[in-house]
Order: C-alpha cells, then sequence, then structure tokens
C-alpha cells in the first residue's frame, strides 16, 4: 500500500501519477484516499473510473463516471466513458440513451459520435454506425481519430464487399435468408465485439 499525505491537490496529484504510470490497482486506491476527503471531486471520480476501465472493471468504472457526470456535466468524456462501460456490460439501451443524451447537448463531440457509430456497428445496424462515424468525420477530429474513423469504415467496406449484391443472387438470398443473415450477422458482431473491447480504453 502506498503512504499518502497532504491535502486533496497534493494527493490527486499522487493518484494521476500512479495512473500515468501504469499502477491501475495503486491508482484506485490513491484516487479512493481523495474521495474519501471530497466525495464529489470530478476529477477524482473520473480518474478512478479510468483506473477501473484498465483493470476491466466496468460495472465500478461506470458508478465513477455516472458520479462524474453528476459532478461536471459539461464534461462529456465522463459521458463517453460511461456509455463504453455499459456497453462492455451488455448494458446496450442504457448506452444508447447516455450517448444520445450527450450528442443532443453537443452535437459536437467527435468521441460521442464515434463510440455510438461502434455500437451501431456491433449491434448490426449498419447504416446509423456509417451516419454516426461520417458525423464523427464531420465534427472537426483529432487527427488519431480520424485516422481510426477512416480505419473503422474501410474495414466495414470490406465487409461489406463480401455480402452478395448481385441479382442472379437474390433468389438463392430470399431462401436462405434467416439462416444465413443470421449467421452472417453473427460473425459480424463476434469481429466487431472484439475491436471494441480491446479499444475500450480512453483514447
Amino acid at each position: 500500500m502506498t503512504a499518502m499525505t497532504g491535502g486533496p491537490e497534493a494527493l490527486l496529484q499522487e493518484a494521476v501519477q500512479q495512473l500515468n504510470a501504469g499502477r491501475f490497482e495503486e491508482a484506485v486506491e490513491a484516487f479512493s484516499a481523495v474521495l474519501r476527503i471530497n466525495a464529489g471531486m470530478a476529477e477524482a471520480l473520473r480518474g478512478r473510473g479510468l483506473a477501473s476501465m484498465q483493470l476491466r472493471r466496468w460495472s465500478q468504472a461506470a458508478a465513477d463516471f455516472r458520479a462524474a457526470t453528476a459532478a461536471a456535466p459539461d464534461e462529456a468524456d465522463n459521458w463517453v466513458d460511461l456509455g463504453v462501460c455499459l456497453a462492455l456490460e451488455d448494458h446496450i439501451y442504457p448506452a444508447l440513451e447516455v450517448f444520445e443524451a450527450l450528442l443532443a447537448k453537443q452535437p459536437d463531440c467527435v468521441r460521442g459520435h464515434l463510440e455510438l457509430g461502434l455500437l451501431y456497428l456491433r449491434l448490426g445496424a449498419i447504416p446509423k454506425g456509417r451516419q454516426q462515424l461520417r458525423q464523427a468525420l464531420a465534427s472537426r477530429p483529432s487527427l488519431a481519430h480520424r485516422r481510426a474513423i477512416e480505419s473503422i469504415l474501410e474495414q466495414q467496406n470490406k465487409l461489406d464487399h463480401k455480402r452478395f449484391y448481385r441479382p442472379d443472387f437474390e433468389a438463392l438470398n430470399q431462401q436462405r435468408q434467416g439462416s444465413s443473415k443470421v449467421g452472417w450477422l453473427g460473425r459480424l458482431r463476434t469481429l466487431l465485439r472484439s475491436k471494441f473491447r480491446e479499444s475500450g480504453g480512453p483514447s
């Protein structure tokens, strides 16, 4: 256990150092020490949430991000990471509500559109996913975000290209629509779930 002394700001700085160093268990402990002094400090709630995300403790992270949204409702990243954690726990509709609430208030939030787009792709709602990703591109993303979005769209294009669109396959596809469509969506969701979990951390 790391010994920590000083007031909330000094403790917060120590906690951030632990987080940045990749010592996530120690970071959770350090941010908790801050919160025992100031339970409503948004920075400490967010920091502990980020550390819990790295430890894949989605429920704990979601609780901290939810509290952080109450303490600092204009901080978009808290809303985005809350939605991500809910989605990773398969709480899909609550996650959608979080993203939609954020984008209603901040329609140019790049991460909001990006993560909502990924969630729609995961659900197999490809047109909605593409729409959100295009809106993310239109919201002046950073270079890193732009490259990530363009990569996702490129991968989705490759997935879509593998599907049969030729007219002479329509009758066969209609006959096999039930089983083949379910199988294709299952494979797509498995692929996107894996990508989503790998990129679940904050960017």
